[in-house]
C-alpha cells in the first residue's frame, strides 16, 4: 500500500494541475474577447472597402458607357465587321487576364466567411441528400423484397410447369396423334365424369349431414332455444326432455305423470305417423313439424339450404330472428354474420382466411 506522503504528493500534483486547468482557461477567456473585438474591427474595414470598390467600379461603368457607345454583334453585319468585333473583345479579355484581380487581404475576414456560407450550403445540402436517399433506400429494399418474391413465385410457377408438361409428355403420347377436335370431344367427356362424380360426393355428403343434423344435431339446438344447455354440452336430449321444457335457470323440468301406459304408446305410434306423412307431404310443398326437435332440425335445414343458394353471388341471407342454428353455425365457422347487422348472415369463403 501507498503511505501518506505519496497520498499527499498525488493531491498537491493534483492541486497545481487544477489551477494551471484554471489559468488556461481565463486567459482563453480574456484573448477569446481581445481577438473577438479584434474580428469586429476587421469586418467593419473588409465591409468598408468592398462598398469602396463597388462604387469605384461603378463609376467606372458609368464613365465608360458615357465615352464610347459598345456595339454588340448583329445578324446583318457582314463578317468583316463581326470578326474585328471579336478579335477587339478577345484583345480585351486578354488584358484583363493578365491584370492581377483585386482581391482582399491577407488578413481579411471575408474568405473566411466565404468558405463559412459555402460550407454551411454544402452541409445543408448533404442534410436533404441524406434525407433523400434514407426515403429512396427505404423503398428500393420495399421494391427488392416484392422483387424478390415475385422472382421466387415465378421460378415455381416456370418448375410446376415444366414438371406438369414432362408428365403430360410422359402419360399420353398418343394424344399427339389426334386433332383439336378429338382432343377437346376427350377433354369434356372426361370433365363431365369428373363432375358426375363431384355430384355423386356431394349427395353423399348432404345425406350424411342430414342424417347428423335429424339424430344428433336437431335436439340440442331445440334444447338451446328452450333456455338449456348450450349445443355440445348435453349430447343426448331426449323428446320427452323437450316437451317438457326447461326451467329459467337451464334446468330440465320433470315430464308430466301419465296415468295410462297404453295411451303412451298410442300416442307413440301416432308420432311416428305423423312423422312419415310429414316426410311424404314435404315433396307437394307442406312441411309440419310434430315435435321440436324435428321443427329445429327443419330450421337447419332450411337454413343451410338458403346459404348454399346465396354463396355463388356471396351475399348475405336475412334471418327472422337469431336461433341456435345461426349461432351454431356461426361458432363453427361455417357462416358469418354482418359486421354491422346481425340479422344477415352468409357463408365463409373457405378459399380465404376466416373472418372472425
Amino acid at each position: 500500500m501507498a503511505s501518506n506522503e505519496d497520498i499527499l504528493k498525488k493531491i498537491r500534483v493534483f492541486s497545481e494541475n487544477v489551477h494551471k486547468l484554471e489559468e488556461e482557461r481565463a486567459n482563453d477567456r480574456s484573448s477569446s474577447d481581445i481577438d473577438h473585438q479584434a474580428y469586429n474591427r476587421r469586418l467593419d474595414q473588409t465591409l468598408r472597402a468592398l462598398q469602396d470598390q463597388v462604387r469605384r467600379q461603378e463609376v467606372a461603368l458609368e464613365e465608360l458607357r458615357l465615352s464610347k457607345q459598345v456595339e454588340l454583334p448583329r445578324p446583318d453585319l457582314d463578317p468583316i465587321a463581326r470578326l474585328a468585333q471579336i478579335r477587339r473583345a478577345a484583345a480585351a479579355y486578354k488584358a484583363l487576364s493578365n491584370t492581377e484581380p483585386e482581391l482582399p487581404a491577407a488578413n481579411s475576414p471575408l474568405a473566411g466567411l466565404l468558405a463559412l456560407r459555402e460550407t454551411a450550403r454544402l452541409a445543408q445540402e448533404l442534410k436533404e441528400t441524406i434525407s433523400v436517399t434514407a426515403k429512396d433506400l427505404a423503398s428500393g429494399r420495399e421494391r427488392l423484397k416484392t422483387e424478390e418474391g415475385n422472382l421466387r413465385d415465378a421460378q415455381m410457377i416456370e418448375t410446376e410447369f415444366r414438371e406438369r408438361i414432362q408428365v403430360l409428355r410422359a402419360q399420353r403420347p398418343e394424344d399427339r396423334r389426334k386433332n383439336p377436335a378429338q382432343l377437346a370431344k376427350q377433354l369434356i367427356a372426361e370433365q363431365q365424369v369428373r363432375q358426375r362424380e363431384f355430384q355423386k360426393k356431394t349427395d353423399k355428403l348432404k345425406a350424411a349431414l342430414e342424417d347428423f343434423i335429424d339424430k344428433h344435431l336437431a335436439s340440442m339446438l331445440a334444447a338451446e332455444d328452450l333456455g338449456g344447455p348450450v349445443v355440445g354440452d348435453q349430447v343426448n336430449v331426449s323428446d320427452v326432455t323437450l316437451e317438457a321444457g326447461y326451467t329459467a335457470h337451464g334446468k330440465e323440468r320433470k315430464p308430466k305423470a301419465s296415468t295410462d301406459s297404453t295411451r303412451d304408446s298410442r300416442q307413440q305410434r301416432i308420432d311416428e305417423l305423423v312423422h312419415r306423412q310429414s316426410r311424404d307431404s314435404d315433396a307437394q310443398g307442406g312441411t309440419r313439424s310434430s315435435n321440436k326437435r324435428e321443427a329445429a332440425g327443419e330450421e337447419v335445414h332450411n337454413l343451410l339450404n338458403a346459404l348454399l343458394e346465396a354463396v355463388t353471388t356471396s351475399s348475405y341471407i336475412d334471418l327472422d330472428r337469431e336461433s341456435a342454428a345461426s349461432r351454431f353455425l356461426v361458432k363453427a365457422k361455417i357462416a358469418q354474420f354482418h359486421p354491422r347487422d346481425s340479422r344477415r348472415l352468409r357463408l365463409i369463403d373457405f378459399g380465404r382466411e376466416l373472418v372472425d
